[in-house]
């Protein structure tokens, strides 16, 4: 197994960050490392993983999962990640293993076109990834009515 205290001081800075008053696991790892307040509701799903355990899932602040990208085939994965982004939860913490993920034809871009950053590494090559909704998509400074609205245009000229 992993060394759950490094995992869990790894993870502690973005927990708290949101501080979230549901919070979703799934799998081993992330049920060990994640050390809760009395505040908070906490949900667990076990393994294997399966599209059935999200129906009856309710919404959360925070789900941190474990070794999904390992033990699933890669399409079933991504739809069983997209799930839990779209529907459950606006901020996903994924611990996985590269070096076995890799094996399921994960790579780097997947988890990154997924809206995933890296966020760090461990020692015994567990890869921390986070999504979080808000920092999804940037603001850019050309989206807005400056650039696309002429008001005082309107009757002077004919597009």
């Amino acid at each position: 197994m992993t060394n759950s205290v490094a995992l869990s001081s790894l993870l502690a800075p973005f927990v708290s960050q949101f501080n979230p008053r549901s919070i979703l696991t799934a799998g081993d790892t992330a049920a060990m490392c994640l050390q809760i307040g009395n505040d908070t509701k906490l949900q667990h799903l076990k393994t294997p993983f399966s599209q059935d355990q999200l129906r009856d899932t309710r919404p959360v602040d925070l789900a941190v999962i474990s070794h999904l990208t390992e033990s699933m085939d890669k399409a079933a994965a991504q739809q069983w990640l997209g799930m839990i982004k779209n529907r459950l939860a606006p901020h996903v913490i994924l611990i996985s293993h590269p070096a076995i993920a890799d094996d399921k034809g994960w790579r780097l871009t997947d988890y990154l076109a997924m809206g995933f950053r890296h966020l760090a590494g461990t020692e015994d090559g567990l890869q921390v990834f986070t999504y979080a909704i808000e920092n999804y998509q940037p603001k850019r400074d050309w989206l807005n009515s400056r650039y696309w609205a002429n008001p005082e245009m309107y009757d002077k000229y004919r597009w």
